[in-house]
């Protein structure tokens, strides 16, 4: 991407996390989102389809910091999915926003394909345990799912809790499909 497209999309990127602290997802229009940023409508959608497109982008962002640079996953379960948590904590009053209004559901589904995504990378070819009977794609699915549940339950909690603590209980629930 060329530096006036990668402005651009920062711009856009900021604007709209902006204005998630300020308003409910469904009633921010792409007007909204192109004032704040000061760019044109043409710019939008040459770099975003739609809102929930550039939603689904910032989960993307959000999440690829359990990465190295290098962009291959980090060894450490924990610490990914710690990296992912301190990400959304440091944008907690827009997740808080977005878990509680009219963006729950794109949210949802964006931050689970996200993380199914992350996880079929990870996730051993041949795993151990219960995980090695069950089909792939419900496994996958199951880990991301828990992954969203969990992220839910922290944001209506208000964050209180630990994102260390909840990181450990994630992988709590998570580790036994792969125990022998």
């Amino acid at each position: 991407m060329d530096a006036r497209k990668a402005k651009s999309r920062a711009a856009i990127v900021s604007a709209f996390s902006e204005l998630l602290c300020e308003e409910d997802y469904g009633k921010i229009t792409v007007g909204d989102i192109i004032a704040r940023a000061r760019v044109g409508r043409a710019t939008f959608y040459g770099l975003f389809k739609s809102k929930d497109d550039l939603l689904a982008e910032l989960v993307c962002d959000i999440c690829t910091h359990a990465l190295d640079d290098d962009g291959t996953p980090l060894d450490d379960p924990l610490v990914q999915v710690e990296h992912i948590l301190s990400n959304l904590w440091d944008r907690r009053q827009g997740v808080r926003a977005l878990v509680a209004g009219a963006g729950s559901r794109v949210f949802a589904d964006s931050l689970r394909k996200t993380i199914a995504t992350r996880a079929t990378e990870a996730l051993p070819v041949n795993p151990q345990g219960p995980a090695a009977t069950m089909d792939r794609s419900f496994l996958l699915h199951h880990i991301a799912s828990s992954f969203v549940g969990m992220v839910q339950w922290w944001a209506w909690h208000n964050f209180q809790a630990n994102k260390a603590d909840v990181a450990k209980d994630y992988l709590s629930a998570i580790k036994p499909l792969f125990a022998k």
